[in-house]
């Protein structure tokens, strides 16, 4: 029963947010034929492939450049997929549909392990309709590979606490080649191995796939490096290059204060992270207090990670792929007043995040 409310859930969310999305490129088309840019030139013209998107059809339809080309900086399973189903529908489509179609996959499976969380069927229900209409899930309807990552990875932890250990490998490895930030699920999977490790003792086939479970992630993502280096030249081009953009890791703490400084003497995108860091670390704290030991593994590195960049730039979308924050807001979602209003606020805020990215007004 569980698994078709999964799936239930997750369709009608699914079109739920794909008609927000519907809505704002509506609202970005009206604005920007009569008080914006040249349609040509505002990234809704581009549609679908508005934005990061223009970047895996180039990749999808012509593989990277060299080793200062700046698409190396993407992770290539994404355009990979998208190829492969290009073949069928062109690759434009092919993109967007993986893309779509691995959405719905994550919010089943984020419904599935939600409920394994909490025992609670409407804080799972919640957690897969947040994970679609998250401020920044756009991004989801959109040629982007953060569908196919949260798909990965959640499926990864959902394999993991069910000791199928074999599949949490692949899946992980299957992760790392689509984000580098896949390698911080070697730590869920290290103390999954470490807890079954009386267990796995009386057979040598788990260990080895458990051992595998661990590693597999940053395998993943070493292979793309590897490949780097003796097809371009460079096996250092997919990090120097994301640098580039984001510039090195700094202090997280000192960053959100020259956030704030900077915000409030006039910067409005940096104001603009130094909420929504604040509304990430909340979520944090939510997260610290309410979820198990694997889920904290993965999510306190990743929110580290995402706002100790010197270019806080996309933070909001970064922060989509912590599943473990969407969860953490579906649990605040059903206490008092205040939880009334998170799931008709992040609709709302969908909408806008959506039509100013589409306007070019913010960076997803």
């Amino acid at each position: 029963m569980s698994n078709r409310s999964a799936w239930r859930t997750a369709a009608v969310t699914w079109v739920e947010a794909r008609i927000y999305v519907a809505v704002a490129f509506a609202v970005s088309s009206i604005w920007v034929d009569r008080f914006g840019s040249k349609p040509s030139t505002a990234p809704v013209s581009q549609g679908l492939l508005a934005w990061d998107g223009e970047w895996y059809r180039q990749i999808a339809d012509q593989g990277y450049a060299g080793g200062d080309d700046p698409a190396v900086r993407f992770f290539p399973l994404f355009p990979l997929v998208g190829r492969i189903v290009g073949w069928l529908v062109g690759t434009e489509l092919g993109l967007v549909v993986v893309a779509n179609s691995a959405a719905l996959v994550a919010a089943v499976g984020l419904y599935q392990l939600t409920l394994q969380e909490t025992g609670d069927h409407r804080t799972a229900k919640n957690a897969a309709r947040l994970l679609a209409i998250f401020p920044s899930a756009f991004v989801l309807v959109l040629a982007y590979s953060e569908g196919l990552f949260l798909a990965l990875a959640i499926g990864t932890v959902v394999a993991l606490r069910a000791r199928r250990w074999w599949t949490a490998a692949l899946l992980a490895y299957l992760a790392g080649l689509t984000r580098p930030v896949a390698g911080f699920l070697a730590l869920p999977a290290l103390l999954h191995g470490f807890q079954a490790r009386r267990r796995l003792s009386n057979n040598p086939r788990d260990v080895i796939g458990a051992g595998l479970s661990i590693v597999a992630a940053p395998a993943g993502t070493l292979t793309f490096l590897i490949w780097c280096r003796n097809a371009l030249g460079n096996g250092w081009a997919p990090i120097e290059q994301q640098e580039l953009l984001r510039g090195s890791s700094t202090e997280p703490i000192g960053r959100l204060w020259t956030a704030f400084t900077e915000g409030v003497a006039g910067d409005e995108g940096e104001l603009f992270h130094f909420f929504a860091a604040i509304a990430i670390l909340v979520l944090l704290v939510v997260a610290i207090r309410n979820l198990s030991a694997d889920l904290l593994l993965y999510a306190v590195p990743s929110v580290v990670f995402l706002i100790a960049a010197e270019n806080l730039n996309s933070m909001e979308r970064y922060a989509l792929s912590t599943f473990p924050l969407v969860i953490a807001a579906a649990l605040m979602s059903r206490q008092g007043r205040l939880g009334k209003w998170i799931l008709p606020i992040a609709a709302l805020g969908m909408v806008a995040v959506c039509t100013l990215s589409l306007n070019g007004a913010y960076v997803p």
